[in-house]
């Protein structure tokens, strides 16, 4: 799901703010393949605002900055290569708006965000107690699809490309029951420092034709600097370190074998550097 650097300079106070493009959905990747020949695809909406955000550690807010939201539409598929491989492709769209009164940094912005391809290898299963673990290798990469503006309060991702090194494990009971940790390596190719995520993701099924995943984000950066107060004029602050952790539950509907609806909120308990972000989402999926 991603971010971008928004820095704000006033004659009367000067702030440093990062306005954080949604990612969806929100949770990271499971344990689960398509098989051989067989796709799906998912449509969503989703909403996410703050009004404060972290500078370094310190919680605050500025009038300057007001209320931001971000509105995405995303797309995302997934194709069964073979039995143990999955191809997964993720698109969004972003309207990002503010309604701080530093009109020269709160333009509205709408445009192709990111685009993210990758694959999901199945590197062993075995059997441990009353159920089983499957590792999985899920190498990416994340493309920006526009030239879409990344330096503002209201840009809607950080411009540039990730190389994602990742792994999954999932242990799955025998009653139907899961829970999935994803984890690894991001390397982000200009100024954003690299970051170590972790994602955690438990899915309990209520019924036949429902499940709740509650889940977890966190992502360490290892960058090491901080958003600051600075006078005038204008200075780019590149290589902030951005971190947050992030918590959340959605819930997927099966109406019947092919397709079914979800939802979900999610909100922020932590963060540095970063904008204190709760929102919601909803959609669609379906299976050929």
């Amino acid at each position: 799901m991603h971010r971008s650097l928004g820095i704000l300079r006033t004659a009367s106070f000067a702030a440093a703010v990062l306005a954080v493009a949604p990612r969806a959905p929100a949770q990271g990747d499971t344990g689960f393949l398509r098989g051989t020949g067989r796709t799906d695809v998912a449509v969503s909406y989703g909403s996410e605002s703050f009004k404060d955000f972290w500078v370094g550690s310190t919680k605050t807010s500025d009038p300057n900055v007001g209320k931001v939201t971000h509105e995405t539409a995303n797309l995302w598929l997934a194709y069964g290569i073979d039995n143990r491989t999955d191809l997964v492709l993720n698109a969004t769209y972003v309207d990002s708006e503010s309604d701080g009164i530093a009109t020269t940094s709160n333009r509205d912005e709408k445009a192709l965000q990111d685009a993210t391809i990758g694959f999901k290898y199945q590197l062993n299963k075995w059997q441990l107690g009353p159920g089983n673990f499957t590792l999985f290798f899920a190498p990416a990469a994340k493309i920006p699809m526009t030239h879409y503006e990344s330096n503002a309060i209201t840009g809607i991702g950080d411009g540039q490309i990730d190389y994602r090194g990742r792994g999954i494990l999932q242990y799955t009971t025998n009653w139907g029951i899961w829970i999935a940790a994803e984890s690894g390596y991001d390397y982000r190719t200009e100024s954003p420092p690299n970051e170590v995520p972790l994602n955690l993701t438990v899915g309990i099924p209520c019924t036949r034709f429902a499940t709740i995943t509650p889940f977890f984000e966190y992502v360490s950066s290892l960058g090491h600097r901080d958003l600051s107060t600075t006078p005038f004029p204008i200075v780019q602050e590149p290589g902030v370190a951005e971190e947050y952790k992030r918590w959340g539950v959605s819930v997927i509907v099966h109406v019947n074998e092919q397709w079914g609806v979800t939802g979900g909120w999610k909100d922020t308990l932590d963060g540095r550097n970063t904008g204190d972000v709760s929102g919601f989402w909803f959609g669609a999926y379906y299976k050929f």
